[in-house]
């Protein structure tokens, strides 16, 4: 018997094809990859398994019984959770008061409290993370990582048997991302089928034993992890092999100078930042976590008005401080928490 069996499915919005006649199945007990690029259709179709959305087109099966989830509610029955990409929480209630949301425990009129906190340790116990997070702490105070856990316990916690995990170390460091790993390894060993969506290869390799790709809203491929390497997976995704989608050629001249940053300090954050950029120039900023990378990317913008140094876009200084006058100068920032400061 397979975990989750599609037969067919399709889903449009106004105007978009999402998902087009996706068909496959996923394992009992495996951690299944959904692969593909952005707009391939992978997030639609896990909010599909998830009751989020409702198919236009084909059946879903899960555990061998055809389903149609109306809600998020009606997925967790049928056994099947998800931990998003973009978390979402009461960040101004507790641990507790998160996982017991919806069935607070009474005594009487009143909120048992005692019995709350007993249910969330319990089901952080059911992921073997009951000694890692304090119950009563706040969520919001909680890390992406630990915020991650708390999803995860509550999947499970709902009687979860099917976990899909969209995009989880987005905006997790190499060590909250192996953490989540080793979490994910316990579940896999109870028994819990794994759907990971996610763009990264080596985690495809390292966690998954079967791939689906996606490619337009249909589904191309469903293969073994093994029979499969970065470039065949890579093929697959684009629909040509990568030397064709990223072809070699002469470099191009640097043209003039557009960004010029000059002795750009913001202590404790950076020091005497100097550099520049020129027209059609990609340049990165590396280092490690805590390095200052995204509060030097800040303070070009305008959001540090602790910042001093000298920032100019075309010849021209930029006030400092001002994120105004960085977008009159055709300036733009994506920052790194889309969902807070995007």
């Amino acid at each position: 018997m397979t975990a989750v069996e599609l037969r067919g499915v399709g889903k449009r919005f106004p105007g978009v094809r999402a998902l087009e006649d996706v068909s496959f199945s996923i394992g009992p007990g495996s951690c299944h990859a959904l692969c593909g690029e952005n707009g391939a259709g992978k997030s639609t179709l896990g909010k599909l398994l998830a009751g989020i959305e409702r198919p236009d087109a084909g059946q879903i099966h899960v555990h061998g019984v055809p389903v149609r989830f109306e809600t998020p509610r009606d997925a967790l029955r049928a056994g099947i959770g998800i931990v998003h990409q973009e978390l979402a929480f009461c960040e101004n209630l507790s641990v507790a008061e998160n996982l017991c949301l919806g069935a607070l425990p009474r005594r009487g009129p009143f909120v048992s409290r005692a019995e709350m906190a007993r249910q969330a340790r319990a089901q952080l116990g059911a992921i073997q993370a009951e000694g890692d997070l304090d119950v009563d702490r706040l969520v919001g105070d909680l890390t992406v990582a630990e915020q991650q856990v708390v999803q995860i316990a509550a999947a499970v916690g709902g009687g979860a048997r099917v976990i899909i995990f969209d995009e989880p170390t987005s905006s997790l460091s190499q060590h909250e991302a192996e953490r989540l790993y080793a979490l994910m390894d316990r579940l896999r060993r109870r028994g819990t089928t794994c759907i990971y969506v996610s763009h990264r290869m080596p985690e495809i390799f390292r966690l998954c034993d079967t791939v689906t790709v996606l490619r337009d809203g249909r589904h191309v491929l469903t293969a073994p992890a093994g029979e499969l390497d970065e470039g065949a997976l890579v093929q697959a995704m684009i629909g040509r092999r990568l030397e064709q989608y990223l072809p070699q050629g002469p470099a191009r001249p640097a043209g003039e100078v557009v960004l010029r940053v000059e002795g750009l300090s913001s202590p404790p954050r950076f020091r005497d930042v100097t550099f520049q950029v020129a027209a059609g120039e990609v340049v990165g900023l590396a280092g490690l976590v805590g390095a200052g990378r995204s509060e030097l990317a800040r303070a070009v913008f305008g959001l540090d008005p602790d910042a001093r140094g000298r920032v100019e876009v075309a010849g021209v200084a930029l006030s400092p401080g001002s994120p105004a006058a960085a977008l009159r100068a055709g300036v733009g920032l994506v920052p790194e928490d889309r969902k807070r400061q995007g």
